[in-house]
Parts: structure tokens; sequence; C-alpha cells
């Protein structure tokens, strides 16, 4: 195949791609080779296929087959709950951000009940930290008196209701590569593991997953024999993930926040120093969750000695932390500077401290770290999250879009070194970009998805 009359990411040279088997064979210029078969991209951009460093092929297949309430307002919301409550044994939901609600507050237990009384009801947030429920799923699990449950309470009430059990993954990785994406660095339960191990014995996996597991896992993983990286080129088992706080909009990431209230990290240091060393003494990386200044403290402490772990968010850095980065690799969201403009989200819930100083890719960039992105689905969309970083008002964040082109691509490269650049003999992972937008995504040398 034969990509032609193009514009080439970091071959700016060239104008044309040709691709034998699953490699890049050679880029080119000027006369063109004769055998192949040739596609006319009329001056289209060719980059790398996006690699999303931290997401949850779960939470699309979640909205597949439940309610999705992302971008939506707290009436329509309870309008379709309303009707799913007529035609369902329980009605699940995720998606909803009140941050850009005019009155920026929770949907309540009372105005569940008014629209849902007698059928468990469970709508969660769009960060995965929490969650709103009516007063009969409360009666049932004993929890959320107030309509709230968070964090742990969250995660037994999904995995006793086995939300997910029947995921359909075919949708979430079409709607991946429908966003130019190849590969992700997924964060799975074992189901969700034995299900994509499943998918790829049948010859059905069309993306690349990196899978990192929880503590629920680890000992099965470690029983097996597994470590990070075991696995071929379409699956790789990945890293343990391990939290050391949860979220700004849930309240439970470990930091300051603008009403005096302290929350602290899950973990300490000394903890996150003994997981570690134990894991990576079984070649299994450990990635660490951390939002808060608090949280991020402690985990730079606790990898103080290892290399090859990776901090996840990575939101509110101190100037400090910016010299304890070596041999930390970062996984940062662009997506949530949706939350950390002036009035936003971020600044409601801590003040004015932290805005322009959150989320400093820029500081990151110059500081030599690695920084790669992912959209952690809020939303799935590699374009969306480059779009926020490159123009961000604050110079702490804002990078060029060739920088965020890369870091939403080297990703790629946990599946070796011939991923996640365009390169003469690498695979041919990439996405051609047509009017700013994704006009085809091509896999291992086949085009897996066309926008026409």
């Amino acid at each position: 195949m034969l990509l032609y009359n193009a514009r080439i990411f970091g071959n700016e040279d060239y104008e044309y791609i040709l691709i034998r088997d699953n490699r890049i064979e050679k880029l080119g210029k000027g006369n063109l080779p004769y055998e192949a078969k040739k596609i006319d991209l009329k001056g289209a951009f060719i980059i790398p296929a996006f690699c999303d460093s931290h997401t949850h092929l779960s939470n699309i297949a979640l909205m597949h087959g439940t309610l999705d309430l992302t971008n939506r307002g707290r009436e329509e919301i309870l309008g379709m709950v309303k009707e799913e409550c007529k035609k369902k044994k329980m009605v699940i939901g995720r998606g909803w951000d009140e941050s850009f609600w005019k009155d920026k507050k929770y949907i309540t237990k009372e105005e569940i009940d008014n629209v849902c009384s007698d059928k468990i009801v469970l709508l969660i947030r769009e960060d995965g930290h929490m969650g709103v429920i009516n007063s009969y799923t409360s009666k049932i699990f004993s929890v959320g008196k107030e309509g709230i449950v968070k964090e742990k309470e969250l995660e037994r009430i999904i995995k006793k209701l086995k939300i997910g059990s029947t995921f359909d993954f075919e949708y979430a990785q079409n709607y991946a590569l429908s966003k130019g994406i190849a590969c992700v660095h997924d964060f799975a339960s074992v189901d969700t593991l034995k299900a994509y191990m499943r998918m790829h014995r049948e010859g059905k996996l069309k993306i690349r997953i990196y899978a990192n597991f929880y503590s629920s896992g680890y000992k099965l993983i470690k029983k097996l024999g597994f470590y990070s990286g075991f696995g071929d080129e379409y699956l790789r088992i990945g890293a343990l993930k391990l939290f050391a706080d949860g979220s700004i909009g849930a309240k439970t990431a470990a930091t300051l926040y603008k009403d005096g209230e302290e929350v602290k990290p899950m973990l300490s240091a000394r903890k996150i120093r003994r997981i570690v060393k134990n894991a990576n003494s079984e070649g299994i990386r450990v990635f660490t969750h951390a939002i808060g200044d608090y949280a991020i403290d402690e985990v730079l402490r606790g990898y103080k000695g290892g290399e090859g772990n990776r901090i996840e968010h990575f939101e509110l850095v101190r100037q400090e932390y910016l010299e304890e980065l070596k041999g930390i690799e970062l996984s940062m969201q662009p997506n949530f500077l949706k939350w950390a403009k002036s009035g936003g989200l971020y600044e409601r819930m801590l003040g004015k401290e932290w805005l322009g100083r959150n989320n400093p890719y820029r500081n990151i960039l110059d500081s030599g770290a690695n920084l790669l992105f992912g959209s952690d689905c809020m939303p799935m969309d590699p374009l969306y999250g480059i779009k926020m970083a490159v123009n961000s008002k604050y110079d702490s964040q804002r990078i060029s879009w060739n920088e965020a082109v890369r870091a939403y691509t080297h990703g790629a490269k946990y599946f070796g070194n011939r991923y996640g650049e365009i390169k003469e003999g690498n695979i041919a992972d990439l996405v051609v970009l047509k009017d700013d937008k994704i006009w085809l995504t091509i896999v291992d040398g086949k085009i897996i998805y066309t926008s026409q």
C-alpha cells in the first residue's frame, strides 16, 4: 500500500509512505513505486497512530450498554432515569459532571427517588470515583445514606451488581479506532483481562492492549509467573495499579481544599516502597494514581531507588517535585484542563493557589521527564486532549502541537522500539488527518477504520 501526496509528521521532506506487510518500507518523494496499491491523500496529514496511555475500555463498553450521561444536564438525566426505570430491572448510568451545571450541585437522592423509587439506581460521576444512588439502593447495600457513594463503597456496589459482566469490548475497540487510537494502556480487572485474552484467541483484537491490573489481581498475576511486558504485539501484561488518592471532583484527592478540609493520602511512602520493591523484584512495574500534592509527595518518596515505575495523573505539582522525576514516567490527561480554567471546578474546590499551576506540561517537559498522554475516558479523544494542551492560556501548561502528538503516541513504545514513530522499518500504525479530523486509522499496515 502506498500513501502519497501527503504531509508526514516528523518527516517534512517526504511525500509518501510505502507499506509492505505490516511495516513502513520506505519514505520518499518524487516518482512513485509502481507496484503498490496507491491511495492519494490529497495533502492530508499522516501521524503515528495514537496510544491512549491511561484509559478504561470497560467504561466505553459500559456506556454502550447503559445510560450515557456525558454532557447532559440534571433534568435531562432525571428524565432518562425515569424512562429507563420503566423498562429495566435496574438503572445504571455513567458520565455526569455537575461542574458544568449552573448550580454546581450533585444530583440528590431525593431527586432520584422522585423518578425511580423501587429499583436499584446507580449514576456514576464522570471521574469514576463517586456515584449517586436512590434510597432503595442505599437500603439494599447499607451505604450512602445521603445518596452519595465514593471509592470503596462505589467499588463494592459495582462488584455486587456485576456491572460489566457482559461488556461489549468489540464496540469499545471500534470506538477507540474511530478516534485514531491503535494502542491503549488499559486498567482492567482479571475478568476484563480474560475477555481480552478470549478476543485475542479468537482473532478479534484490532488494537494493541497493555493490560494493567489492580491489587485484586496481583496475587494471580504473580502465581502465573506473568511480568510486565509478557505477551505479544497485540496483548501484553502491564503494571500493578495502586491508588494514593481519588479525584478533585469527588473531593477524595489528597490535598488542602478551599474550605479548609484536608484529605490524606490512601498510601504512605513506606507502604508504596515495600510494594514497589516486591513487585519490581518479580518483573512487575507499578503505576500509582496520584492527583493531589500530598499523594504525589508520598509516591515520589516511595518510588526512590526504583526504575521503570510511573505516576498516573500527577496534577497538583509543586515546583520541587520536578527535581525528583529521574527514572519515573508520567501519564497525564490534558483533557482534565477543562476543569482547570478560571472559575472552573479546580478553582472552586481548591481556590486560586493552583490556578495555572496544575498539570504543568511545559514545566515537566522542560525538566526532561518522560511525559505520556492518556484520556482516562473523559472523553476518549486524543485530538480533544491535544487541543486543550496546545491552547491553554497558562505558560506552565501550554505545549506545542508536535510535543502534544509525541506525548499521545510514544506510549506505543511499550510494545517495542518499532512502534509509535514514523520511520523506515517501523510497524505501520498510522492515522491520517483530514481537516483536523480522523480520516483513516491504520493498524499493522491495514486500514481498520475510515470515516468515509
